[in-house]
């Protein structure tokens, strides 16, 4: 049995790993989105302080009293100092009298501090004598920043929960055709078990009949020995086409070369025909072709016709009527099957294809085979990009139509 926890852990495992790297570059992106723009708006801040700046200076250099001064933007408080005693200076409801004494030691560079509930940056300058201290209150500025950072912080844990549901669809998605292998592999070791059981039993069986009588004679046990021999080339038949179909499973490169399609139909025709006098049945063998060169890999193409056909002999009886067709549509070859035997089941139609499928009509008439053929067919067709459509009615007949491509390199 399969152990569905290995899937279950696995699936899980591929979330986790995709909501991590999302994660982590969403984090990633938004602090050096949010970082960025704090630089950019202090970078603002500190321009307007200095054009603060530039213009105070102009307004004392041209008169040589300091009263009034005009700010740039009124939100700016002034401070200015002249052989470090204050003459100058800006009223303000955000400090009792003056700015801090702590912070007057620091001059000519930009900082950022807190006074009470409020923060400030400020620009402090000493040009000889003098000392120029303008400050202003970034309160919004920072405002801004911290609704920059919780709107990022929403985004990336919705992104987050967005990203758990899409890891979750595409694990899925991306898990389901192993699942689907896995199942089908372990099905298919069921079905060939059961299918090798039953000539291994039947040729154990004999044997140990024979075991049983070691005093008769081979022409005594013809019987028992004639059925152990027709059970092993069956079980031989079976282990074939179980390579071929391993074999067809696993390819990787084609021979791809140019064949004539009337010759390789045709010589299976006649291959054929004298099969098809000796059991009563009738082969036809039709050409409509107006180019018969095709490239493609002529020993898989052949075996694909091949199996198609001896399906035709084994499923008709005696009178019953087999033809191949060759025609052209949309550029490319029709190659059609057709038979006048026991047919199949609409019901079986969807599963003729998959291994070791048998319908009940095939096994209650006891017809030789290993239900292995058509998949074969199948991974041929799909390594030689062709296209086959069954048609069927039970017990009037049935046809397979192969859509051929003219090149497949």
């Amino acid at each position: 049995m399969i152990n569905k926890k290995v899937f279950s852990e696995t699936k899980n495992k591929l979330i986790k790993i995709n909501i991590l790297v999302v994660s982590g570059f969403l984090i990633v992106f938004s602090l050096f989105t949010f970082f960025y723009f704090q630089q950019v708006t202090y970078n603002n801040i500190d321009d307007t302080l200095k054009e603060e700046y530039e213009y105070i200076s102009l307004q004392m250099n041209r008169s040589s009293y300091l009263n009034p001064i005009v700010l740039n933007d009124p939100r700016d408080l002034v401070y200015i100092y002249s052989n470090d005693r204050l003459i100058y200076y800006t009223k303000s409801d955000y400090f009792n009298s003056y700015v801090p004494e702590e912070v007057n030691n620091k001059t000519n560079i930009y900082f950022t501090y807190k006074h009470g509930n409020y923060t400030f940056r400020e620009l402090s300058i000493r040009v000889n004598n003098m000392k120029i201290r303008i400050i202003r209150n970034i309160d919004s500025e920072l405002f801004s920043l911290k609704q920059l950072f919780f709107v990022i912080c929403i985004g990336i844990l919705l992104s987050i929960i967005i990203t758990y549901f899409v890891a979750l669809y595409l694990t899925r998605k991306a898990i389901l055709p192993i699942e689907n292998a896995w199942y089908n592999q372990a099905k298919f070791i069921q079905d060939a078990s059961h299918e090798l059981r039953t000539p291994i039993t039947i040729i154990s069986s004999k044997l140990q009949n024979l075991l049983t009588v070691p005093n008769s004679t081979i022409s005594d046990e013809v019987e028992t020995i004639a059925d152990a021999m027709n059970e092993t080339r069956r079980l031989r038949k079976m282990i074939s086409d179980l390579l071929s179909l391993s074999k067809e499973d696993a390819i990787t490169k084609l021979k791809i070369e140019k064949i004539n399609m009337d010759e390789l139909v045709g010589e299976i025709y006649r291959d054929y025909v004298d099969i098809a006098a000796i059991q009563n049945k009738n082969l036809k063998y039709e050409n409509n072709l107006k180019d018969n060169f095709i490239s493609s890999d002529k020993n898989k193409l052949r075996q694909l016709l091949l199996i198609f056909i001896d399906n035709a002999f084994k499923y008709t009886n005696t009178n019953d009527e087999i033809s191949l067709n060759l025609n052209e549509k949309d550029n490319k070859v029709m190659c059609t099957i057709c038979d006048s035997g026991i047919g199949i089941k609409e019901s079986d139609l969807k599963h003729i294809f998959d291994r070791f499928f048998r319908s009940d009509n095939v096994r209650n008439q006891d017809i030789d085979g290993s239900g292995i053929g058509l998949s074969i067919a199948k991974m041929i067709s799909i390594n030689l990009n062709c296209k086959i459509k069954p048609y069927s009615i039970e017990n009037e007949g049935s046809k397979f139509e192969i859509t051929i491509p003219r090149d497949i390199s």
